[in-house]
């Protein structure tokens, strides 16, 4: 079995995302961007585990990918922070690539606002904002033998 730690929009607050990584120990967490240099700080500050991020419209001069498309234990995920596919205002755009990149999980940020959902076959996760928000959350992903399932988790 396989826990992914999904945060994104944690503008500049790392605190929370230290403590849960420390206190959870997941096999891998992703962020998905607005502030890939937190990412980055997470991934030293905890180096024994995986750290995966992508760069979002506040990244401007982040190296990070704009995307990331893995498989882990046989589900195929497609990470990104959702500007580029306009997400506040809908979900067709990035289900369509997530489509096209046959994925099987969509996982994106952004808005702030915690989602989850099915739609065009695929699960859809955004965990909301880690950082800066009214009601501050993260997502959490258990895979277990090809099949997953999607939790909202409030700080």
């Amino acid at each position: 079995m396989k826990r992914i730690f999904v945060f994104s929009d944690s503008h500049g607050s790392i605190e929370d995302m230290l403590r849960l990584t420390r206190e959870g120990r997941p096999d891998l967490v992703l962020h998905l961007g607005d502030y890939s240099a937190d990412a980055e700080e997470l991934a030293r500050a905890c180096p024994e585990t995986p750290v995966r991020f992508v760069r979002g419209n506040c990244d401007l001069r982040s190296a990070a990918p704009e995307l990331l498309r893995l498989t882990v234990e046989g589900v195929r995920i497609f990470a990104c922070h959702g500007h580029l596919y306009r997400v506040k205002s809908g979900y067709q755009t990035v289900c369509y690539a997530a489509l096209e990149a046959e994925a099987d999980l969509v996982l994106f940020g952004h808005t702030h606002i915690p989602y989850r959902d099915r739609a065009f076959g695929l699960e859809l996760l955004n965990p909301g904002s880690v950082g800066q928000s009214s009601r501050p959350g993260w997502g959490l992903v258990t895979i277990d033998g090809g099949e997953f399932t999607t939790e909202l988790k409030s700080l």
